[in-house]
């Protein structure tokens, strides 16, 4: 990669700090105009099977993906925001944990992946201007990553600490 890119960071560990070999690697780029989301790693990713780069899809959750949540400063909402090893997305605003307002399938949000036998890595961009009209996205959000791997025994990850329970 060359050197004005954002480093990866890796995560070697689940969130109950199990060890996770090959460690999973992401990022989150901000650019005069998006917000660029990018996760991988170098083993086979078990996704949801009708996943393709650049759709929308629902219940991403269900198998490996790479997910991220972003804080709204004003309103306490959040943006839920799933990808899969393909490419594949979905979003959606809640007020408060498992309290969906709505789901976001806007064409302003683009996605694209490959998933190999080798491995996986999979992008997601979200214009600033569509993340402050509807997030109030700014110097008061919050944005955590999060993993869901080796799918069909799911071992979770979290960038941010999060605590007990």
């Amino acid at each position: 990669s060359n050197n004005n890119e954002a480093p990866y960071t890796l995560l070697v560990a689940d969130w109950f700090g199990q060890s996770i070999n090959p460690a999973l690697l992401f990022r989150f780029e901000l650019t005069s105009m998006a917000l660029i989301f990018s996760a991988a790693r170098s083993q086979p990713a078990h996704s949801h099977p009708e996943a393709r780069t650049g759709i929308f899809l629902a219940e991403l959750w269900k198998y490996d993906v790479a997910e991220f949540f972003l804080t709204d400063p004003i309103t306490n909402h959040y943006l839920e925001f799933n990808l899969s090893p393909e490419g594949a997305h979905w979003s959606a605003e809640f007020r408060a944990p498992r309290e969906s307002i709505r789901e976001i399938n806007d064409p302003a949000i683009t996605s694209q992946g490959e998933s190999r036998s080798d491995g996986w890595n999979a992008q997601a961009v979200l214009p600033l201007e569509w993340l402050q009209k509807h997030f109030h996205f700014g110097p008061g959000s919050r944005l955590n990553a999060t993993f869901i791997l080796d799918s069909p025994h799911q071992r979770f990850l979290t960038a941010s600490d999060l605590g007990e329970g």
